[in-house]
């Protein structure tokens, strides 16, 4: 029997950035990633969560007083098999102390 693999990446995503703030937001944050929503005229922009990008994301949402309904923690997990269990890092516990936003989970089995 062959061991399954499970992967995950763990985000905290900008959901309703206008342009300035995405572009500055991708210039300040290693590894942030904008996408436009033509259709809303707003910006969502991936941040990975990361104990090097934790107080720039923090620094960044307070500087640029995003709405606490703008803002999630993604959690994207990839798994060979159905049924596996995932433990959430440490990380995603410490960032909702500081920024009590909601969280996000998809699976995809492939």
């Amino acid at each position: 029997m062959e061991n399954s693999k499970t992967r995950a990446a763990i985000s905290f995503r900008f959901n309703r950035l206008d342009k300035m703030q995405a572009f500055t937001l991708e210039r300040e944050i290693q590894g942030a990633l904008r996408d436009e929503n033509v259709e809303n005229n707003v910006y969502v922009v991936c941040v990975p969560l990361t104990e090097t990008n934790f107080d720039d994301i923090s620094d960044y949402y307070v500087r640029q007083r995003v709405n606490i309904e703008d803002c999630d923690i993604f959690v994207s997990v990839c798994s060979d098999s159905g049924t596996n269990l995932f433990d959430i890092p440490m990380i995603v516990n410490r960032m909702l102390k500081y920024i009590d936003c909601k969280l996000t989970f998809a699976f995809t089995v492939l």
